[in-house]
């Protein structure tokens, strides 16, 4: 006679899975990629009214969150949003383009923007980072003096802290490109989209067709993922989440970074009162397209 047991899952266990499969480290860094400047959302492709209700939502997702907006309209863009009936022709094209390159996000030249161009998600964004010091300042090499001011001949130096928790430099968003298919958001609520939008463009992630352990509205698009997982706003999982990613050190290395993200979950009203389907307490595998 064969037992098979399940084991199951402690809150804790399943917040940290929401949160690795949510949070991608930054290209040059390896640390947390978040907005540290105000936020100024372009939306295209749709009708007019449309295009400016999206942005709207957007802002107001992020101001909810604690991250900044833009105060002054017009105001220079560096989130843009673009619906596309094509959306792979499309990302083709930027990435064949030289004057477009940069809306494929941080990357090493011509092959590594064609690989970056592939769409593999309904929704999906490319992102741009800036390395800033401890001191919120720009630079380009790293310098080992962190008591020290410091300048370089050529450029700006990062001057850095001397901790192995953290050297104090960062990694802040600077453009966000997001493309939406079109065919495969077709009936679905502006409003909704958008929340699944402003999950996308207010941190680096790139497990974009994934299906996350806890309600999400960046579950809503995936095929295989359980219904309970699915919302059509931004859950109370998905907003305890920003606004711990928006509090943690951004700073120190990525781990920590987890670890004061998840602390914000937990002890926030939200965190503590996310309700967790069975299949995920128990440990089930959520969708099958997560278990390949």
């Amino acid at each position: 006679m064969t037992v098979t047991g399940q084991t199951l899952k402690t809150r804790t266990e399943i917040l940290r899975s929401f949160i690795r499969s949510t949070v991608a480290s930054s290209y040059d860094t390896g640390k947390l990629a978040r907005w540290s400047r105000p936020i100024c959302p372009l939306v295209i492709g749709l009708k007019p009214e449309e295009n400016a209700a999206v942005a709207a939502r957007i802002s107001k997702d992020a101001q909810s969150v604690g991250a900044r907006v833009a105060a002054n309209q017009p105001c220079a863009p560096n989130v843009t949003v673009a619906f596309a009936l094509e959306p792979q022709a499309l990302m083709t094209k930027m990435a064949a383009s030289a004057d477009r390159k940069d809306y494929l996000g941080d990357n090493d030249g011509a092959y590594h923007r064609r690989k970056l161009s592939q769409v593999v998600a309904p929704i999906q964004a490319w992102y741009g980072t800036r390395t800033m010091h401890a001191n919120g300042v720009p630079g380009m090499r790293e310098v080992p003096y962190p008591d020290v001011t410091y300048y370089c001949e050529a450029a700006p130096c990062f001057i850095t802290q001397g901790s192995r928790l953290g050297n104090g430099i960062s990694n802040n968003l600077s453009n966000v490109f997001v493309v939406v298919d079109l065919g495969k958001v077709d009936g679905r609520q502006v409003g909704t989209i958008a929340d699944y939008i402003a999950m996308l463009t207010l941190l680096k992630t790139d497990a974009f067709p994934a299906c996350r352990p806890l309600p999400s509205v960046t579950n809503l698009l995936t095929p295989d993922c359980d219904e309970r997982l699915k919302t059509a706003a931004l859950s109370d999982a998905d907003l305890a989440f920003l606004r711990g990613v928006y509090k943690a050190d951004a700073g120190q290395n990525m781990n920590l970074a987890r670890g004061d993200i998840l602390r914000e979950m937990e002890k926030s009203p939200a965190g503590r009162d996310i309700k967790i389907p069975a299949s995920v307490q128990a440990g089930s595998t959520p969708s099958t397209s997560a278990a390949k």
